[in-house]
């Protein structure tokens, strides 16, 4: 069975992989959960991560997936730390400042259904992560380097925002060239940024392929269109 560590973003707790993890038990999963004295004091994403290392960084990990800023934290690790993993999954990670089409938490159709508890979960979480942390993912940054400081397989998956036939959804990362096409691109149908929640079959179903590759490609795989 293989072994992964699934790390979550800025506001959410491990209760955000709940419904996911009903999809995801054929792999032995480790769902880390951050110390709030550790995102308290937090100013960078590098912060955390430092953190992430020091916990697992003794683990060999076949995959390591993150979302928002978990993918971050998963790419510095195999990057930066020289973590043992073989895939590295971003999940609506933004190594660069996105476009607007990126910028759109749920679907309209799915807001109804779990706006109201993802917004009473980043309430309770709010006070635990620093302003700087928060700014430090927002505008003005750039985690693509890290891109090339790993031999991992990188895939980068995103919600479709309902839009599957949308020509600009890999220049709306803002990546450049070499940065794109060091990632192969999935994307979960139905979903926004929140696709754990919104299409957690959907987004299990994507991210078992990426480890476990099938032939043919499972549907909702693109590379970069430069």
């Amino acid at each position: 069975m293989k072994k992964g560590l699934i790390l979550y973003g800025v506001g959410c707790t491990s209760a955000v992989w709940d419904e996911f993890q009903t999809y995801f038990g054929d792999f032995a999963v480790t769902y880390a959960a951050y110390p709030h004295e550790i995102t308290q004091t937090a100013h960078t994403a590098s912060d955390v991560t430092k953190w992430v290392y020091a916990r697992y960084g003794r683990e060999r990990f076949d995959f390591i997936a993150g979302h928002s800023m978990g993918g971050i934290i998963a790419l510095e690790l195999a990057a930066r730390y020289q973590m043992s993993v073989g895939t590295v999954i971003l999940i609506e990670t933004n190594l660069r400042p996105a476009g607007s089409f990126y910028r759109t938490l749920l679907l309209p159709a799915n807001t109804p259904k779990y706006g109201e508890r993802l917004k009473a979960m980043f309430r309770e979480e709010a006070p635990y992560y620093t302003g700087e942390l928060k700014a430090s993912i927002q505008e003005g940054f750039d985690f693509s380097e890290y891109l090339f400081e790993t031999d991992a397989a990188v895939f980068g998956v995103y919600g479709d925002r309902g839009v599957p036939n949308y020509a600009g959804r890999i220049g709306d990362l803002c990546l450049s060239r070499a940065a794109a096409e060091r990632i192969r691109f999935r994307f979960v149908e139905n979903s926004a940024h929140m696709p754990m929640i919104e299409n957690p079959h959907g987004l299990a179903a994507i991210l078992r392929d990426c480890i476990s590759p099938q032939q043919p490609p499972a549907a909702g795989e693109c590379r970069s269109a430069f």
